[in-house]
């Protein structure tokens, strides 16, 4: 790891206030570009959820680990994980009926959450065979139940548990390893 973030996490770790003030001078930029990518048709958000995720950082520091990542990438993650969820809270909020728009705008963020949903899901099931990922679209997607996926795979459910469990296992492993821990 850079000695200067080796640094500068130990000094956010012990609660120093002049490293609050590197923190943003070192990685703002970086948090700002991919809070207003993640975030670029709710502009009025941006802010806030910039704020949350230097406040992230700060309270969440002792997750971060040297030997898994970068500080760099853990605080991009961070500030990705923390955009989505902004995203996705907007979106509730304003399917609900919680934010003031009409109709046309609650359909588009219907959309839009369905489209990013999609999207996460299958960049993250990419990693599995076409089997286990078809087996996991049927079981967490459309909840089917394990006697219903074995019977049309004509497996037995100890063979759909087996898969779902080292798929999970695989993805856990997959997702660890980026030092991608959501906050």
């Amino acid at each position: 790891m850079d000695l200067n973030d080796e640094r500068l996490a130990g000094l956010i770790s012990d609660g120093n206030e002049d490293a609050f003030e590197e923190l943003v001078r070192t990685y703002g930029g970086l948090i700002k570009a991919i809070v207003h990518y993640h975030l670029r048709d709710i502009s009025m958000w941006q802010e806030d959820c910039i704020n949350d995720v230097l406040l992230k950082i700060w309270q969440n520091i002792d997750r971060f680990d040297a030997k898994k990542s970068t500080l760099k990438n853990w605080i991009g993650a961070v500030a990705k994980y923390r955009a989505i969820d902004y995203k996705r809270r907007y979106c509730r909020e304003l399917m609900q009926g919680n934010i003031d728009y009409d109709i046309a705008d609650r359909k588009a963020a219907a959309e839009l959450m369905k489209s990013e949903t999609e999207e996460e899901i299958n960049s993250l099931l990419s990693n599995l065979s076409p089997e286990d990922k078809e087996i996991f679209k049927k079981r967490y997607i459309l909840d089917i139940p394990i006697e219903e996926i074995a019977a049309s795979h004509n497996k037995s459910t100890g063979y759909i548990y087996n898969r779902l469990s080292r798929g999970r296992k695989k993805l856990r492993s997959l997702f660890a390893g980026k030092g991608c821990d959501r906050l």
